[in-house]
């Protein structure tokens, strides 16, 4: 018994790996409650055979492959494509980092359905985030990836059907252009890929707008709003937007509604990373800044 997996959390580790194959070291913190010994705790793993390292990743070894296959995990043979080895990391990062998270369901590329329309290669999202039971089709783009490889995600984007949420997680934000990556979804998000606006997504769709709206416009009569460019008015002359991250999409209905009405201006409620791109791309909107992190309701969401 002593060479068992030494509860939940190690054997929960082990199915993981079955499934995305490649877990970075760094990520297996996503995987324990206590940071104090994990490390000690996946030397004991290797030891035992069933990890092994690749350089800086994990996979299963002789006896985790084993354990997977007594368990009945979800197991995906090691694929060994040196080209291929960078989106597989990917996702897996992704995945562990939402691992243990009750508002978001990370669901990997090779999971979903269209892989029976389309070849792995020829679809370039990987994979689909669902925040609170709302859907987003997921896409990355580093400074590595080609002009191309840009080119081909546009494209992807305008043959997909099912989706209508967009997350393009990026390290080069200046490489996508508002123009480019309008399609007439609901949303296009562009997410400086960092821990922290990872974190941050988890409450995409917790984040009490009311009360902003309420604190801003203390004395005005503000409302819901029918209209397609914004999501509260007076319906007389505020016309107002919010924003928790850059959304393409939005951007570009603001911007025909002040084409098409010379005399009006619109209002933005947003916080002060995202100002700084919006002023770009709508540089005589009035802004009202506030931190939005003060009206997050971060109780969780279960799903059923």
């Amino acid at each position: 018994m002593n060479n068992f997996p030494n509860g939940p959390e190690e054997i929960s580790l082990l199915e993981f790996i079955s499934k995305y194959q490649y877990l970075k070291s760094t990520d297996t913190k996503y995987f324990f409650s206590t940071q104090k010994y994990y490390k000690k705790r996946i030397s004991n793993l290797v030891s035992k055979k069933y990890l092994r390292r690749i350089k800086s990743n994990l996979v299963l070894d002789e006896l985790g492959i084993e354990f997977a296959e007594l368990f009945n995990f979800e197991y995906n043979k090691l694929n060994r494509n040196v080209k291929y080895l960078p989106r597989l990391l990917y996702i897996s990062h992704l995945a562990a980092f939402y691992h243990k998270c009750n508002n978001v369901k990370f669901i990997p590329s090779f999971d979903m359905k269209e892989k029976q329309e389309y070849t792995t290669t020829s679809r370039k999202f990987i994979g689909a985030l669902g925040i609170n039971g709302i859907e987003y089709l997921i896409y990355y783009l580093t400074e590595e990836h080609t002009d191309k490889y840009l080119r081909l995600i546009i494209y992807d984007i305008q043959k997909e059907k099912k989706y209508k949420n967009i997350i393009i997680l990026t390290n080069d934000e200046n490489r996508i252009k508002t123009s480019d990556f309008t399609f007439g979804m609901n949303q296009v998000l562009v997410v400086q890929d960092t821990e922290e606006n990872r974190e941050k997504l988890k409450y995409l769709h917790s984040i009490n707008w009311y009360n902003v709206i309420k604190e801003i416009y203390k004395r005005s009569n503000i409302y819901l709003s029918d209209y397609n460019f914004c999501e509260y008015t007076d319906y007389k002359n505020k016309f107002i937007n919010t924003f928790y991250f850059f959304d393409t999409e939005k951007v570009n209905r603001i911007n025909y509604f002040l084409k098409e009405n010379k005399d009006k201006n619109a209002d933005i409620v947003c916080n002060s990373q995202v100002k700084e791109r919006l002023e770009k791309e709508l540089p005589n909107c009035n802004y009202n800044i506030i931190d939005l992190e003060k009206y997050i309701d971060k109780e969780p969401f279960y799903y059923d």
